[in-house]
Order: structure tokens, then sequence, then C-alpha cells
């Protein structure tokens, strides 16, 4: 839509002078003489533009060198830090990004010996973090300078359209600073299956892999959606032939403590914050259920109480050292994650003693947290050593081998100066239509023959 379109919309109001009109921009009515009102909104946007090129210039600038910083980190291998694994895990424990945006920014870092074309233009503040990550997981050093005229023109929609098509590279790894298992033989590393629930309670789940196991699950989801049609459930969808795959699986559990280990568990607090009001459910470890969830669950469901004293679960104290299956689902629905300041992970988390139980301590809430296997088996190694209370967020203290407290994550230092300027505003992409049957880029130069 055109400027001068986007400011046709006016219309002429009571009470108001023959030569005056609202116009409304945004939500905001703002009342102009009907002589000056194009070229005051005309002039008002081409302002508002003017400071968003000059604020993301300034953006970019400030991403290119934080991503310069992580190829010193990269150079020195400094991320090796006790407890971190990753390039990535380091990143977004001393920023407080989130992975995928750490993720970005050590594709980018690995890339800059390749891309010199790009990366300085990132510098300059020409590119955008997410239109250089593109590039950088895509394109080859040979189309370094093509690609990234192609991108100062693009949108990072079409920039991953065009690229992908074209060009790939496989990722660089950094090695792990500690041996990993064997991979299980015939395993494919890049098969994966991401599962998590987001922030408001919906849940995700992404599946890549061969084609053959994907045909399997396939074939497996037409089997499904077949079986509830035929049982009178009509218009099944893919969610509900999932959930009559996994329902399946979870029925052919024998053994009581084996069913019991895989139960979905519900909380249900019938005193929410100490006072009258409707009951809150949630599952363990995982969202608050909406009303509508909860009522369902309560009219047809197995009810398992869970005996508190004084606002605590009862405890088992000194008389066991295995961990109780309830005291267990109760740490970990406390926790939720490993509780290792640096670490996010949330998956197959295993319930540790602060203080050994072979040492006295007891098999209590205010003596169990909740740790992944890397840092449990780091722990238990003499990576690091915690001490506190868990059943408080900020409760617990670490400390590495060698008795320096490891920060729960970096702290931005409050800036004393303007940010550096960028070689000139940040230019929008013109987000025009791309045929991409139009565009090429060139092959890889062959190599020619050896001399001597």
């Amino acid at each position: 839509m055109s400027l001068s379109r986007r400011f046709d919309h006016r219309f002429h109001a009571p009470n108001l002078a023959k030569n005056q009109l609202v116009m409304v921009v945004g939500k905001s009515e703002q009342v102009y003489d009907s002589t000056m009102t194009r070229a005051h909104a005309e002039q008002a946007v081409e302002e508002l533009h003017a400071r968003i090129a000059v604020t993301c210039g300034h953006l970019n600038v400030l991403h290119a060198e934080l991503a310069s910083l992580v190829g010193e980190a990269l150079d020195g291998a400094l991320w090796e830090q006790g407890g971190v694994r990753t390039p990535e895990h380091w990143l977004a424990w001393q920023t407080g990004l989130s992975p995928a945006r750490a993720r970005q920014f050590v594709t980018i870092a690995r890339r800059r010996d390749d891309l010199p074309e790009t990366l300085g233009a990132f510098a300059a503040g020409e590119l955008a973090v997410d239109q250089v990550a593109v590039v950088a997981r895509h394109t080859p050093a040979h189309n370094d300078a093509e690609v990234c005229a192609l991108a100062r023109v693009s949108t990072v929609s079409q920039l991953a359209t065009a690229l992908s098509k074209y060009v790939r590279v496989e990722p660089k790894h950094d090695p792990e600073p500690e041996p990993e298992p064997e991979p299980v033989t015939g395993a494919d590393p890049r098969d994966q299956l991401s599962a998590a629930f987001d922030d408001l309670g919906r849940y995700h789940l992404h599946l890549e892999c061969n084609a053959i196991d994907g045909a399997i699950v396939d074939k497996a989801l037409a089997e499904a959606r077949d079986a509830l049609f035929q049982a009178g459930h009509p218009n099944v969808t893919a969610v509900q032939a999932i959930v009559e795959m996994a329902k399946r699986s979870l029925g052919t559990i024998g053994g009581l403590g084996r069913l019991d280990h895989f139960r979905t568990y519900v909380h249900l607090d019938t005193d929410p914050d100490g006072g009258p009001g409707p009951a809150r459910a949630w599952i363990n470890g995982g969202p608050q259920l909406p009303a509508s969830l909860r009522d369902a669950i309560l009219c047809d469901g197995v009810i398992v109480p869970l005996w508190l004293k004084e606002g605590r679960p009862i405890n088992v104290g000194r008389a066991r050292r295995t961990i109780p299956a309830h005291t267990r689902r109760v740490v970990l629905d406390r926790d939720r994650t490993c509780r290792h300041p640096s670490c996010t992970c949330s998956r197959h988390l295993e319930v540790h003693h602060l203080q050994h139980w072979i040492d006295g301590g007891p098999t209590d809430a205010e003596n169990l947290i909740a740790l992944c296997p890397h840092h449990h088996d780091a722990h238990h190694r003499g990576a690091f050593t915690v001490t506190g209370n868990p059943e408080q967020l900020d409760g617990l203290e670490f400390f590495d081998h060698r008795g320096r407290p490891i920060a729960g994550s970096g702290r931005p230092t409050p800036p004393t100066g303007p940010p550096p300027d960028p070689a000139s505003p940040y230019r929008h992409p013109l987000g025009e239509p791309m045929h991409t049957k139009w565009l090429w880029f060139t092959d890889a130069p062959v190599a020619g023959p050896a001399t001597c």
C-alpha cells in the first residue's frame, strides 16, 4: 500500500471548523487543517521511519559486536567452563538470550572467516542479525558477495526461501569438552525430535527423521485416524491420531511400578493462595490447565491425596534412601528445570540429595533438587558443589571445583555513553515479490589439476 493511500482514510466530524478534519492514525485521533493534513502526516511518517532506521543501525552494529565477541570465545575455547556443554549453552547463560537466539550468534561467529562481505555489512549496520543468520546457515564462501547483495533487499523469509532452494552448507560444530556416550548403531545425527510446553500452556512437537522412518510414522498416523473414524469419530484430526497412538502405547504397559512411572499426573490445589476460590490444576512439571480441562479430569479421574503438614509434604527423613514416587513428583514439579545456574534443561531430570544420604542427609524435599543427567554426573565427579535451601527460588549457591561461586547468569552493564554509530542508517528490505526462477548463484569453483 502506497504512502498516499495509507492516509486517505479521513472523515469530517461535527463541531469542527470548515477547514478542519479528523485523521485516525493507529488508535489516536488528531484534528488537522485539511490543507496541511497530507503534508504533516507524510512528514511525521518519514521522521518516524528515519528514527527507526537509525535505531536498527545501532542494533545491528551492537549485534555484530556480540557476534565478534562470540568468535573470540570460539577461537580461544573460552566458553569451556565448568558445567557448560556447548558455546550456545554458554552464550545463553551469559547474555540471557533464548537458546534459539544464542544458536544464531554462534552460527554467525563460526562463519565469520567464510563470509567477510556479509559480516562487513553486518558490522556497518546494513544487515539485521536474523538476515545474517540465514546467510550463515546456507551460503558457501564463494557465494558471499552475491548473497550479501541479495540480503540487503530481501526479507528474512525471502532469504530463507531463496537460499534453502539453491545453496546449503553443513554447520560447523565444536567438539564437546567432555566425552559423550557412543551413539546407537545406525543412528543418524540429523534425526531429532523436540517436544515442549510453551509459555501459553500449548504443547509443541517437531520431528525430523529419514524418509523410511517418516513413512512408518505416517502410516501409523493414517491407521490411527482410520481406527478412530471406524469407531464412530468423524473428522478425525492428525493431533487426535497422535494422541490415539500414545494411548495405545501406554495401554501396553505391564506392571504397576512401570505404569506409575509413565502415568500423567495433574496437581489439584483446592485451597489456592490460602483462601477461597476456584481450584487450580496443573500438569506435573507443566502448565496450568484451563477450567474446562480441569473439570473434565475431576469428573473422571483417579485422585491420589498428598498429605501435607504445615503446607509441606510429609517426608520420610532417614527412613529410606530411595526417593518415594510422590516425593520425586513434588520435587520435579517444584524445580521444573535443572537447578544448575547455567542450565535450562527440563527433560529427563534426576533428583539429587544435597547432603548425601550416606552422610546423614534426609530424603526430604528440603534436601532434594532436580539436576539434568549431565550436571548430576558432573557434581559426583567433583566439578561443582551446591548448598542452600532448594525451597527458595534463589536459595541455592553453586561453587566450581576451585571453590569460586558460579553466578546465576551474566548481568548486563548499563551503558555509559551512546552506542557506536553505524556506517549508514539501516535500509529495510524492499518487501517486493521475489521470483526464485530468475535467481541463480555462482557454482563452486572447480579445483584444477595438481601441479608439481
